[in-house]
């Protein structure tokens, strides 16, 4: 069992299926799964916007699905606090299932991980 580290850095389509693919694939592979979600991602994690998203990916399965299977497998997600201001949001904004930390939390936790990826 390892542990895969992936940094989102979007809101879009091509930002959003790589990582959750990615992370799905992992976690149901064993291994441990760390998502940081930077400012300029946050958005895609707003109440609905995810719904929005699946009626736009055709052919693509299904996000809510894929979110809630690697939150299932144990999966975290990490949002970077300074997201907020950013886009004038609040934490009760957001769907459930977020961690709030700062960068150098991210950092802490991703060190030593196997794989690292950037979307």
């Amino acid at each position: 069992m390892g542990k895969v580290s992936i940094t989102l850095n979007g809101s879009e389509v091509k930002n959003i299926y790589p990582t959750v693919t990615i992370g799905v694939s992992a976690a149901a592979s064993g291994d441990d799964v760390i998502i940081f979600i930077l400012p300029s991602a946050l958005p895609a994690f707003v109440k609905g916007y995810m719904e929005k998203m699946n009626e736009t990916a055709k052919n693509l399965p299904d996000l809510i699905e894929m979110m809630e299977g690697l939150q299932m497998l144990g999966a975290r997600f990490l949002v970077c606090e300074l997201g907020f201001g950013v886009h004038g949001l609040k934490e009760e904004d957001l769907i459930e299932g977020l961690e709030v930390v700062g960068a150098t939390t991210f950092v802490a936790e991703a060190s030593g991980s196997d794989l690292c990826f950037s979307f």
